[in-house]
C-alpha cells in the first residue's frame, strides 16, 4: 500500500480493481474505427511509469484517488507525497495483479504489432526501435 495525503487525510491506497477500472475508464485509448474502449489505461499507466513519461505519476495517482477528485486535488496530492512517488508507485504496481495481466496484455499485443511491423522510412525504422526499447523495459519490470 502507498501512504497518500488526499484531502488533508492520510490514507492507503493500493492498485486493487477499483483502481483499475478508473485507470482503463478515464486513461484507455479508444478504438478509431468505433470508438469503443481499448480497455489499456491501466495497461499504459504501468509502460509510462516504467519509461519515465512525465504524466505517469499523476495517471497512476488518478486511478488511485477517488473519481471525483478534481486535477487540483490529484496535484496536491502529488506534491504532499514525502519520498520518492514514482518508485514508490512502481513498487505498488509489483503488488497488482490487475495492472501486472494488464501491462502482459499491452506487451502481448505490442510484440505482435512489431513482429509485423516494417521499416520503410528512417522515421519508421527510429518508433520501431523505441517500440522494442520499450517492451524490454516492460519485460524488465515484470520479471
Amino acid at each position: 500500500m502507498i501512504t497518500l495525503n488526499f484531502k488533508g487525510k492520510d490514507k492507503e491506497y493500493k492498485f486493487d480493481y477499483a483502481s483499475f477500472f478508473r485507470a482503463n475508464k478515464i486513461f484507455s485509448t479508444k478504438n478509431p474505427e468505433n470508438g469503443t474502449s481499448n480497455n489499456d489505461g491501466a495497461g499504459s499507466i504501468w509502460v509510462s511509469l516504467v519509461t519515465g513519461d512525465d504524466s505517469a505519476i499523476f495517471n497512476a495517482v488518478s486511478s488511485l484517488l477517488p473519481a471525483k477528485a478534481t486535477e487540483d486535488e490529484v496535484v496536491e496530492t502529488i506534491n504532499k507525497y514525502d519520498g520518492d512517488i514514482s518508485e514508490d508507485l512502481k513498487e505498488e504496481l509489483q503488488e497488482s495483479a490487475f495492472f501486472k495481466k494488464a501491462a502482459k496484455r499491452w506487451m502481448k499485443f505490442t510484440d505482435l504489432f512489431v513482429e509485423g511491423k516494417e521499416a520503410k522510412t528512417e522515421n519508421d525504422k527510429m518508433e520501431l526501435k523505441v517500440m522494442k526499447n520499450t517492451l524490454e523495459e516492460v519485460k524488465k519490470s515484470l520479471s
